[in-house]
Order: structure tokens, then C-alpha cells, then sequence
């Protein structure tokens, strides 16, 4: 007779062991193949996008912001309106849906169990944490669900917090958490800004944090997130290096069919722009691994150039030139140009 539990538990350990092996990888690998570029404003992001999040802005042509990755956990959508939470995959916290209400309790979770990621194709329709309050006209409904937040530690998971949402309104929301290596519970108050995409929590600071600039200063966030990828004809959750835009009235578009220099203004109506956040993502690179000896070079799509309308209504065309500064990989290089009229 099949042992069902057995299999399940051959294939999280071998899911475990193929992430390993792809951050194992990611630590390997040699400079890219560069694209000639033309001339035009070229930006190198200077922080590692593996350990840095950065906003760059194209009216200004600069970053304007960059901190660690491991800055924050937990991430409030803001505004009047806003209810979405999502976590921190790219410094590599995942999330599991107990099911479960007493937030002191001993959760104990599967070994079968897959813990979950935000999907930034689908943003704000698939974060982990989901659907946590039903609206109602005159008082809120609440899951009650008591999440398990951990960061992925050699197969398994650590620093557990066990987090329940209990209050949302156009100000503020609360919630309360558990750590289980400590003990330490609170009770948190996550105060909203209208001038910010999100508000974040930091567990090591154990306080609300604005790690991000305001919404109307940048149009692109590089840095590291988890996303399906393919290697070895396997396909698995892999913590990717990419771009994700602005959440706030900004829209990109890929064309893969048209050069750099064929794209202008009067292309613009032919195009069908989406809020999508990845819809620049990490795909205009590829890689190839030399199964020798582990090493691993990056090649620029040449193909794919981006177009982006930012919230001030301009619109830039982009396309990305190198993913390395001086042999290390982890610093994208793009040149990038408004389109206007007169181009």
C-alpha cells in the first residue's frame, strides 16, 4: 500500500533540498553578458538588490531611497481605504494559515505543508495573508485566523511569531502576536499615512517603521521577492532579484517585438498598459549554469524593453543593459528616456 504521508514527506524534502541548491547557486555567479548600449541616460543601482529594496524615480533620474531588506516584516497598505497586508518574502518570510484561533496556543503545522508567498503578479488579489476581514456596514467581521509568520532556516522555519488581525478602520489597524522562542506577546497599533503606498512592522524593533518614500517621489522598487521559477526543469518557489512598480497610479508595458530606438511617443496608443506589479518582474535576464562546477552567468534579454507611465503622467521607455558591477552580479544597469512629442 502507498504510505501518502511518506510521499508527502519525500517531496518537501526534496522541494527544501532543490531551494537550497538554487541559493546555493544564486552565491555562484559570474558576470554577465553585457548589452552594447546606446547613448542616453544609463543608471547603475548601486545597492545589491539581493539585500537592498531601492526607489528609483524617473522625473528626478534618481534613487531616491534604499535600506536592507531586512528591515521589515510585515507591510500595511495604507490610505483610508487600504486593508491588503503582505510580508517580507525577499528576506525569506513565508506565512501558513492555521486555521486556528487561540493566538497562545501550540501550533503545530505539517511537514507536508508548503508555507506561503505574496504572488506580485496578482497584487493585491494574492498576498498570504488573505481575505482577514469581511466588510460590513455597520461593524467589521474578523477571521479570528491565527497566521504563523517564520523565515526559512535550512529547511525549516524560525523566529515563528503566531500573528491574529483583530481591527481594521480608516485610520488604523490592530493586531496581536505571539513569539514563540520568547514568549513575548503584544498588542500592536499600525497607525495609516496617506502619504505612503504602506506601513511596515518590525519585529527586532518591535515598532511601526517608513522605510519606503512617499508614493508620489519614486516609480520602481528593485529588490529581491519569491516568485515560481524553472531551473533544471523543475519548477519551484525561488527567491528572484527583480522590479516591481509603484502600487500607486503607475502602468507598465513590455515590448518584446519592437527595438529600444523604434519605441516613441506615437507608439503609445498601441499598447495596452497593466497596473500588474511584476509586469517588468525579473524576466529580462536569463541564466545559464554550467553544471561542472555550479558557476552560473547572466545574459540581459536584449528583446525586452519596457514602458512605464508614472503617476505624474510621463511616460519612459526602458530597457536593462547588465545585471553585474565589477564581476558581482546583483547591480541591474538600464538606460532609460521619456517619450514625449517632440522625440
Amino acid at each position: 500500500m502507498i504510505d501518502i504521508k511518506q510521499m508527502c514527506y519525500r517531496y518537501i524534502v526534496k522541494y527544501i533540498g532543490l531551494l537550497l541548491l538554487m541559493l546555493y547557486i544564486i552565491s555562484c555567479f559570474e558576470e554577465d553578458e553585457r548589452v552594447d548600449p546606446y547613448p542616453g541616460e544609463v543608471i547603475t543601482i548601486e545597492d545589491n538588490i539581493e539585500f537592498y529594496q531601492s526607489y528609483f524615480d524617473f522625473e528626478t533620474g534618481m534613487v531616491v531611497k534604499s535600506h536592507s531588506v531586512n528591515l521589515w516584516e510585515l507591510g500595511f497598505e495604507s490610505g483610508e481605504n487600504g486593508w491588503h497586508i503582505i510580508h517580507n518574502s525577499g528576506a525569506g518570510w513565508f506565512i501558513w494559515n492555521s486555521g486556528q484561533n487561540d493566538i497562545v496556543a501550540n501550533i503545530e503545522y505539517p511537514v507536508n505543508v508548503i508555507w506561503s508567498y505574496d504572488i506580485q503578479s496578482a497584487y493585491p488579489d494574492s498576498t498570504s495573508i488573505g481575505n482577514w476581514v469581511n466588510f460590513r456596514e455597520e461593524e467589521n467581521d474578523y477571521t479570528g485566523d491565527v497566521y504563523l509568520l517564520g523565515k526559512i532556516s535550512g529547511g525549516d522555519y524560525i523566529q515563528i511569531k503566531q500573528l491574529k488581525f483583530i481591527h481594521l478602520d480608516s485610520l488604523s489597524y490592530r493586531f496581536v502576536y505571539y513569539e514563540r522562542e520568547t514568549e513575548f506577546s503584544d498588542t500592536v497599533i499600525i497607525t495609516k499615512a496617506d502619504s505612503v503606498n504602506f506601513i511596515y512592522y518590525s519585529f527586532s524593533e518591535r515598532e511601526q517603521i517608513l522605510p519606503e518614500p512617499d508614493y508620489d517621489e519614486y516609480d520602481i522598487m528593485f529588490c529581491p521577492y519569491f516568485d515560481l521559477a524553472t531551473q533544471f526543469g523543475v519548477t519551484i518557489p525561488y527567491l528572484v532579484r527583480g522590479v516591481l512598480l509603484n502600487t500607486t497610479d503607475t502602468y507598465g508595458v513590455i515590448d518584446s517585438i519592437n527595438s529600444y530606438n523604434q519605441i516613441d511617443y506615437e507608439m503609445l496608443d498601441n499598447y495596452e498598459f497593466t497596473s500588474q506589479r511584476d509586469i517588468i518582474g525579473y524576466r529580462w535576464k536569463d541564466v545559464v549554469i554550467n553544471p561542472d562546477n555550479g558557476v552560473a552567468t547572466y545574459s540581459v534579454r536584449s528583446n525586452y524593453n519596457y514602458v512605464v507611465q508614472t503617476g505624474q503622467g510621463n511616460y519612459f521607455k526602458l530597457r536593462f543593459l547588465s545585471f553585474s558591477l565589477n564581476g558581482e552580479s546583483g547591480y541591474p544597469q538600464f538606460e532609460y528616456k521619456e517619450l514625449n512629442e517632440l522625440n
